[in-house]
């Protein structure tokens, strides 16, 4: 019989590569709840310290609200004078587990619609029409007369 050649691999051990069942690379983490546990609190600091800058608009006082519409008052009362100004940067995903926008991460925070909200301003007011926008993740308070 004549000798056709090598029938096995020409490769030296060196390059034999690895496969999914003979890898050496463990699997990633999936999760570490050292970093979960920090990664929650993270968040929930973050929605605490936003919950507390949107809170002046569930206790407008005469403090808080007064000297702003002195200022449109200076300017001539022009219409949709912003008053208020709130930036706020939602987290990718809430402490809840939940992924929301600029405006329903402030729903979230504040315990309410923005419609409730505005109303609650709106009934400090007289002659003035209370409304709102969102700029990119500022939440903005506007007034007009009314």
């Amino acid at each position: 019989m004549a000798n056709t050649g090598p029938t096995g691999s020409t490769l030296p051990s060196p390059f034999v590569f690895p496969t999914a069942a003979t890898g050496s690379a463990p699997p990633p983490l999936v999760v570490d709840i050292a970093e979960l546990l920090a990664s929650h609190a993270a968040i929930a600091s973050q929605e605490a310290a936003d919950r507390s800058t949107l809170s002046v608009l569930l206790n407008e006082t005469r403090e808080t609200l007064r000297p702003q519409m002195f200022a449109w008052a200076a300017a001539g009362f022009p219409a949709i004078y912003i008053v208020q100004q709130f930036t706020i940067s939602p987290p990718e995903v809430c402490s809840d587990g939940v992924t929301r926008s600029v405006y329903d991460y402030v729903v979230y925070l504040l315990g309410q619609d923005m419609t409730t909200t505005i109303a609650g301003i709106q009934a400090l007011c007289v002659g003035v029409q209370i409304s709102y926008s969102f700029a990119g993740n500022t939440l903005r308070i506007h007034v007009s007369r009314g």
